[in-house]
């Protein structure tokens, strides 16, 4: 039986922690056993996958570590845990754990998941000057790992071409098609969630901040005509006030805030728009198109590599003019065919497709 560490920050909802689940829950536990380390406390249980994880017997620990104590105390903490396992390979998910695992572990056999472009996305999301050291570090991190795994092949590309001689492997993003599927009753689950059962529902889910960019998705929500259609935005974030601010408290807009059952509100809507600047793989996109939605995206690569090249006219729009009119655009469309043509490209992005990938990876190593 191999010993597989995993490290990350905290097992929030998020993309990668999203990711690490799948990962673990599909692994096959004749071969490998699964522990799971999280650096800080759960800032919120209902929105963390540790209680869920925990029944399923998966082992966790935490650290408890603050993020200034992960500076000072971090690699001391993560080293002396680790020892007592005596894992036979470690697998990081995140900035912090891929920085003190290339320091303090640097005797045991490592991988670490890349899910975004690191050195656009740090200065998007935390500023040009931290920005620009968090990638430094991160970068500097990455090449103590002996696999390095983007989590797209199109992020892959990108890596390579930025830092020839890294040699980035892939293993696309995957979703648990078990939990995000079409809903059996749409109807009597909008009236479980108190949801309008006589319009078109257009949901928006991720962070509230610049990368993500919702101010866009809400400038376009002012020029669509009300009465006939709803909107749901899940999730939370430093735009989030702002946001709510410039709708006004529309009565034809809920906020939901972070929520575990994302995919009843998936299963309730009719499509689903990401406005991102940037991406690594966007596992939201793949999770509202498994329960059946249609998606409007913005024109970046991480999101036309994941569509079949017949539905970019329809699902791919650049600026927010075009958003307005291809959204409006869509709601009047029949949507079967278009459906048909998006589920046939889906088979890549199973979250048991990317388990299998990533066990396979580890044999390599084991």
């Amino acid at each position: 039986m191999n010993k597989i560490v995993y490290i990350i920050s905290t097992l929030r909802r998020t993309g990668p922690t999203n990711v690490l689940t799948g990962i673990v829950k599909n692994l096959d536990k004749t071969q490998f056993e699964p522990i799971i380390i999280t650096l800080s406390p759960e800032p919120d249980l209902k929105n963390s996958w540790w209680p869920e994880l925990d029944k399923l017997g998966i082992k966790i620990q935490s650290l408890n570590l603050s993020r200034l104590q992960s500076l000072f105390i971090g690699r001391k903490k993560v080293k002396q845990l680790v020892d007592k396992i005596k894992p036979d390979l470690i697998h990081c998910h995140c900035f912090r754990s891929a920085v003190i695992a290339a320091k303090a572990l640097r005797e045991y056999s490592k991988i670490v998941t890349i899910h975004c472009d690191y050195a656009v996305d740090f200065q998007m999301s935390y500023g040009k000057m931290q920005g620009y050291l968090m990638s430094y570090f991160y970068n500097r991190a990455l090449q103590k790992f002996d696999i390095r795994v983007a989590c797209s092949k199109m992020l892959a590309d990108l890596l390579n071409k930025k830092y020839p001689g890294m040699n980035f492997d892939f293993v696309n993003n995957g979703v648990d098609t078990e939990k995000f599927c079409p809903a059996e009753d749409k109807i009597a689950l909008r009236k479980k969630l108190n949801l309008p059962l006589d319009k078109k529902i257009i949901i928006w889910a991720g962070v509230f901040m610049p990368r993500k960019d919702p101010l866009t998705m809400v400038k376009a929500i002012k020029k669509i005509p009300q009465d006939k259609y709803y909107f749901i935005f899940c999730g939370g974030g430093s735009l989030l006030d702002i946001c709510k601010q410039k709708l006004n408290n529309r009565q034809d807009v809920l906020f939901t805030g972070y929520i575990a059952n994302i995919e009843e509100y998936y299963q309730v809507s009719d499509i689903y728009v990401s406005t991102s600047l940037s991406e690594g793989l966007p596992l939201a996109v793949l999770e509202a198109e498994f329960c059946g939605l249609v998606p409007l995206l913005s024109n970046i690569p991480q999101h036309t590599y994941i569509l079949s090249k017949n539905v970019l006219p329809y699902c791919i729009y650049d600026g927010e003019k075009e958003l307005v009119q291809k959204l409006i655009c869509l709601l009047t469309l029949n949507a079967e065919t278009l459906l048909s043509s998006i589920i046939e490209n889906m088979n890549l992005f199973s979250a048991k497709n990317m388990s299998k990938k990533y066990q396979d990876l580890y044999d390599k190593y084991l």
